[in-house]
């Protein structure tokens, strides 16, 4: 598949720096018992694991079509971003029973260390810059791993400020806040999932890449077309598909291959990067 190993080389890029960042957090979590940080931590951690699984599944997805699969492996990469709500799940889940257990058993917390706030501060710029790097490399390769693996580092930015902001209850001794922040973090795991599921399983189901009324209106255009039906697209990450049957006025396969040629092209142009098939009917 084209870019696959472009897409590859920027997941090695961010996996460095997530476990980089990951480190940091677990570090100053068992230095300040803090929930928030630990949460954070769970959420770096999925950060990285998520890279993990997408060089594995890469290495079958960027293969070229062949015999078994005549539409190419791309989808791999979008069942291993869908695989990411697994992990999210998880995180999520286990940040939820913990920070209510906190709330029915408070305990008290330090205030971070000046060396901690430093820390997080490092590893909040370090989020922004791989969300923002992600996210357009992403959209450069098509790649629904990468756009889908760069929401959840933007989740992980917004959860970084909410412990950081945690240090202003902790100061006035409302140590709930530390748990209430932590259920908030787990929504935004949470939100940040569901996000990945609406973008996933449309091209897992094998979802309509565009209306049938468009592709037909841009196939009359062309002359020599009589009508236009029976028509199917579907998407994959790195191309798009699309199937129709058209009748033609030439009554010379030799002219009629022409019209069809020129079809295959227009739906190219309107439509962007696709395989066309299409089938002439008398």
């Amino acid at each position: 598949m084209p870019y696959s190993r472009d897409v590859r080389n920027v997941l090695k890029i961010i996996l460095y720096l997530n476990l980089f960042v990951l480190l940091i957090k677990i570090f100053a979590g068992i230095a300040t018992k803090s929930l928030g940080i630990l949460g954070d931590a769970a959420h770096s951690t999925t950060d990285a694991l998520n890279n993990i699984v997408g060089l594995l599944v890469l290495r079958v997805a960027g293969d070229p079509p062949d015999k078994e699969h005549p539409y190419g492996h791309g989808k791999f990469e979008t069942l291993a971003a869908f695989a990411i709500v697994t992990f999210l799940a998880i995180a999520c889940v286990e940040l939820i029973q913990t920070s209510i257990h906190r709330l029915l058993h408070p305990v008290s917390l330090p205030l971070f260390k000046q060396e901690v706030i430093w820390l997080l501060v490092l590893t909040l710029f370090i989020n922004i810059f791989v969300w923002i790097y992600e996210r357009k490399k992403g959209e450069q390769f098509k790649s629904n791993l990468l756009i889908a693996d760069s929401s959840h580092t933007g989740s992980d930015v917004l959860v970084t400020i909410s412990v950081l902001a945690s240090q202003f209850f902790v100061a006035k001794n409302m140590f709930w806040a530390d748990s209430v922040i932590a259920l908030v973090i787990a929504f935004v795991i949470a939100k940040a999932g569901y996000e990945i599921i609406t973008h996933t399983v449309p091209i897992l189901v094998d979802q309509a890449w565009h209306d049938p009324k468009e592709i037909k209106k841009s196939v009359l255009d062309i002359e020599g077309v009589k009508d236009c039906y029976d028509i199917y697209s579907r998407e994959t990450p790195y191309s798009a598909f699309v199937e129709c049957k058209i009748q033609v006025v030439p009554k010379d396969l030799y002219t009629a291959h022409k019209v069809a040629d020129k079809v295959e092209e227009k739906l190219k142009n309107d439509f962007g990067n696709c395989r066309v098939t299409i089938h002439i009917e008398p």
